[in-house]
């Protein structure tokens, strides 16, 4: 896809899409465009309760953020949400019985509907301060040849040597093995497609967020579509990489690529500490003030 044709796609996300998108949700699909199009991971929490995971999310602005249960807002009624609602299924089922692990889900390409296919990461983890249980998740985007993936499997997950199709893979969550690599795995999927797994070094996180947001504030503003896709082209964020097409219900792994709310009142819910260079994760309207790894105070 050309960036001609993503200018096309992005306009067509604002007339039939982000007009009526909740802000926050907005924001964070602006900045999943920017990473989706330039193969940049992108990486979110989802927390917990007793009705399923769930994201915080504003409606507005100046709106107070409410629980939005991603089981909520998925398409599970349509093919493919209705396979893909099975791996959230499976994902909450794993995340009640663990206290710590990693879980993983590879979904392939959909003519018309997903250009490339994504693997997505989730691994138990715990805020800082109240150590509350949540999942951390991460989704990258590539592009490989269905026998180049299928082998990929095959190769990294015995259990799926049976297995003959991508198709028969969209509503299995893989739980690796004790000798599974994770590094490994990654090298490989970077041999297969170089530009998969890249590290956004180009804009640093505020920065990203504020075009983000400008744009959002935008849209809202009832700007024009045409002048809306323009505009995030001209601010640098709309790479040259294919942007997959969701309906207005999106379906599980098309709300993961362009997930919620990471930030409240005090800034990002992710946070790496300065000493031991570890990821925290804290509560959402708290403030941490210890790295919940190395003790360290960061009084965050």
């Amino acid at each position: 896809m050309s960036y001609a044709e993503n200018l096309l796609t992005v306009e067509k996300f604002t007339r039939e899409g982000w007009q009526s998108t909740p802000h926050s949700r907005r924001v964070e699909e602006i900045v999943s465009v920017y990473n989706e199009t330039n193969r940049f991971t992108d990486n979110f929490t989802y927390f917990f309760d007793e009705e399923g995971f769930y994201v915080w999310a504003k409606d507005k602005p100046d709106s107070v953020p409410t629980k939005k249960h991603i089981g909520d807002i998925i398409d599970k009624r349509s093919y493919p949400g209705d396979l893909e609602a099975e791996v959230l299924t499976k994902l909450e089922d794993w995340f009640t019985k663990n206290s710590e692990g990693l879980a993983l889900w590879i979904v392939g390409s959909l003519p018309g509907k997903y250009p490339c296919s994504k693997i997505i990461l989730h691994k138990i983890a715990y805020t800082g301060g109240e150590m509350q249980k949540v999942l951390h998740n991460s989704a990258d985007l590539f592009d490989p040849k269905d026998k180049d993936l299928l082998d990929l499997l095959h190769e990294f997950f015995p259990e799926t040597r049976k297995i003959g199709s991508l198709e028969a893979m969209r509503s299995s969550l893989i739980i690796p093995g004790g000798s599974f690599s994770l590094e490994e795995l990654l090298a490989k999927i970077k041999t297969i497609d170089p530009n998969a797994l890249l590290v956004n070094g180009q804009v640093d996180e505020t920065q990203l967020m504020e075009k983000a947001i400008y744009i959002s504030d935008l849209i809202g503003l009832g700007v024009n579509p045409s002048l809306i896709a323009y505009e995030m082209q001209r601010l640098g964020l709309i790479g040259k990489h294919s942007i997959s097409c969701p309906e207005q219900e999106k379906t599980f792994s098309e709300v993961i690529t362009g997930n919620f709310e990471t930030k409240d009142r005090y800034g990002s819910l992710r946070f790496e500490c300065p000493t031991c260079h570890m990821i925290n994760i804290r509560p959402f309207g708290m403030l941490v003030s210890s790295c919940q790894y190395c003790g360290v105070s960061v009084r965050c």
